[in-house]
């Protein structure tokens, strides 16, 4: 026999042909069936034990889930009491779980590893066995457990510069962020895992996750095609049907019931033999179903994938397909409705459970208690559910503002690269400039971005939170309005009719907040004593509060956009301060370095200093017990007005011990004060 032939069957090359097999499962399957004949010819143990090892877990990948596992226990057989081989072979049917998620030696398979695993001597197997060792504790969800082994990966990986185990590494890490909603940092993991090993199908499928997981559909669609149009229809891996089913999962949230169900079905997978592939998949035809209005397929699909997921002993995930069956059955079964939400509320009770299956299922028991008549239930969901969104939507508005800035670092890492590799040959005088030009641009635009993403989430943010509360109050009451006695209709017709009143006040609101700042600033002479004597007028406040003006100065401006700042601290000075005895309002004028600075001054219930700065935010909010009501507009027009104006704004205040704002405009020639007055209002 040719030494070809022989050197084919030496462990290194084993080793490499075992590496390359979760990337070309079929074309290492064929070559690995040629070697192991000629090692069985040749009674070559080593070789044809390591070549079953490798046709296992091409098996696997090629969802053949019943010939891996005889390929791999007879790999495990023939290896006997060599420990390096039994790890090997244990180390592939670890691989056949987590892919698969087969459990029924699965106990006995780890513990074996853990004893044996030392004996492997290669670092591709060490970081093989580590991998799905992690894998096994994240399913088993010891989360920190799984954690440690992929970090230990990195280690051994960065000790040995093996290239394929860092990047390995770097993605898993990625994962177990992503699993845990750091998702900023899981988008960095992901990106560097990019850098690492090139482009790969799995690792693009999770960042479109991160987008989807965002709410950024819009993200998240167009890199789920790409990658499943690169598919063949004929023969689908079980890491090619993971992206399918991420495909059709984000497909059916962004509504397209449809083209969810026509990409299972145009792949073949409605019955992949891969049984934690299909309980998902299962999970999004239900819920597709159910969305188009067909009970019948739904109540079949999410059925199904319940099962599925209890064969498996998953964790959280079996509490989506129960909750949807729990809202398909509302109408016909209340009864039955609330066991399968309850079910769903007891398996999200840990401390780490997925806060967004939380929020579902504190939504659909209330729903569900409404329908069996129980309303006082029903409400006491509705407001933990209300809450806990709240806190979602604010927690997802800063995560997708941190992984706008993840992402604009990365560029920022890139573009540095790129300039230190062109400019090798330059001087370094040359070099320098480049980089603190690009420093510099970067700083702005991170700058700009930061801005423009507060904003924007404030808005959004706004919108979302401010709206879905009387929205849902409008929703309860007239549904009770329908199920409660004549007599108690009114109480409940009123509350809609305020809610809708609060809605329309917001919009209003907004609206007014929008168009202020689309027109230009005039710059003409304002006297602001009596200007200030004006909007006091107009507030019209009653007889609890006193103001006190003291001389003021002429200034140059807009008369409209200073008169509302003015009329805005004024209001603000009041409503804080009108429910306390001798409740009063001062405001004077003092010139510091070329700037008027007018105080508005009251005795009211003051704040925390630490808040100070947030006050002049859109929509910000105080800490409980200490925020304002309305919008929040108010304060944000007072800030832009005056910035808009050349001048700024600070604030002053102690919890108890009234507030001071500080108005500074640009000095004038013409300083005229007025006489001190005082006035009740």
């Amino acid at each position: 026999m040719p030494d070809a032939d022989h050197a084919a069957l030496d462990l290194p090359s084993l080793l490499t042909l075992l590496e390359r097999t979760k990337l070309e499962p079929q074309e290492v399957a064929n070559i690995a069936a040629e070697r192991l004949e000629q090692a069985r010819a040749q009674g070559n143990q080593p070789a044809e034990q390591l070549l079953l090892v490798t046709l296992g877990r091409a098996s696997i990948y090629l969802v053949q889930p019943a010939l891996a596992r005889l390929q791999l226990d007879e790999a495990l057989q023939l290896a006997g009491p060599d420990a390096e081989q039994r790890a090997r072979a244990l180390t592939h049917k670890l691989d056949l779980f987590i892919v698969h998620g087969e459990t029924d030696t699965l106990d006995g398979d780890y513990a074996q590893l853990v004893q044996t695993f030392d004996a492997l001597s290669h670092v591709e197997e060490k970081v093989s066995a580590l991998i799905l060792m992690a894998g096994v504790q994240f399913y088993r969800e010891d989360i920190p457990a799984a954690l440690d082994l992929f970090k230990q990966v990195e280690a051994i990986s960065t000790e040995q510069n093996y290239q394929t185990g860092i990047g390995r590494a770097t993605s898993n890490i990625g994962f177990i962020e992503y699993h845990n909603g750091n998702y900023a940092v899981a988008l960095a993991r992901y990106r560097k895992c990019l850098a690492v090993l090139g482009p790969r199908p799995e690792v693009e499928a999770m960042i479109a996750l991160i987008f989807k997981a965002l709410g950024q559909l819009e993200r998240a669609l167009p890199i789920h095609k790409r990658l499943t149009e690169s598919l063949s229809l004929n023969s689908l891996n079980a890491t090619e049907m993971m992206i399918v089913a991420n495909f059709a999962d984000t497909l059916y949230r962004a509504g397209q019931h449809e083209e969810a169900i026509a990409v299972i079905e145009r792949f073949g997978l409605t019955d992949t033999p891969v049984e934690r592939t299909r309980a998902a998949l299962h999970d999004t035809l239900g819920h597709s179903h159910a969305a188009l209005g067909r009970p019948v397929e739904a109540r079949r699909f999410f059925t199904s994938s319940i099962e599925i997921y209890d064969r498996l002993t998953e964790g959280e995930e079996i509490a989506w397909p129960i909750l949807g069956l729990a809202e398909l059955e509302l109408e016909h079964d209340p009864a039955l409705a609330l066991a399968h939400a309850s079910r769903a509320l007891a398996l999200l009770e840990r401390p780490n459970s997925n806060r967004s299956y939380r929020s579902r299922a504190l939504q659909v028991l209330s729903r569900v208690h409404a329908a069996c008549g129980d309303y006082r239930q029903a409400y006491s969901f509705a407001e933990q559910h209300r809450t806990f969104q709240a806190e979602l939507d604010r927690e997802a508005e800063r995560q997708r503002l941190d992984v706008a800035l993840a992402e604009l670092e990365f560029e920022r890492a890139q573009a540095i690269a790129d300039i230190q590799r062109t400019a090798l040959g330059q001087a370094r005088g040359e070099v320098a400039a480049l980089h603190a030009h690009l420093e510099a641009r970067v700083q702005q635009r991170t700058q700009e971005l930061q801005a423009a993403n507060e904003e924007l989430s404030a808005f959004a943010w706004s919108l979302s939170h401010y709206l879905r509360t009387p929205m849902q109050l409008v929703m309860g009451h007239t549904e009770l309005l329908v199920r409660v006695p004549e007599e108690e209709r009114a109480v409940h017709a009123d509350a809609v009719a305020q809610s809708i009143g609060r809605m329309s006040e917001m919009l209003d609101g907004l609206l007014r907040y929008a168009e202020r700042h689309l027109k230009p600033l005039e710059s003409l002479p304002v006297a602001l004593a009596g200007l200030i004597q004006e909007a006091w007028t107009e507030l019209a406040l009653g007889d609890r509060v006193q103001l006190v003006v003291n001389p003021l100065p002429v200034v140059r401006g807009d008369a409209a956009a200073l008169r509302l700042v003015f009329r805005n601290l004024l209001a603000n000075a009041a409503q804080h301060s009108r429910d306390r005895e001798g409740a009063r309002v001062v405001v004077r004028a003092t010139l510091e370095q070329g700037m008027h600075v007018i105080e508005v001054r009251d005795n009211g219930v003051g704040f925390d200093p630490e808040a100070a700065q947030r006050l002049f935010r859109v929509f910000s909010q105080l800490p409980a017990g200490q925020s304002f009501e309305g919008l929040g507009l108010g304060l944000a027009d007072v800030w832009r007005v005056v910035i808009a104006h050349g001048g700024h704004v600070r604030t002053e205040g102690r919890p108890g011990e009234g507030a001071s704002f500080f108005v500074s405009l640009p000095a004038t020639p013409e300083l005229v004060l007025g006489a001190p007055t005082s006035v009740s209002a």
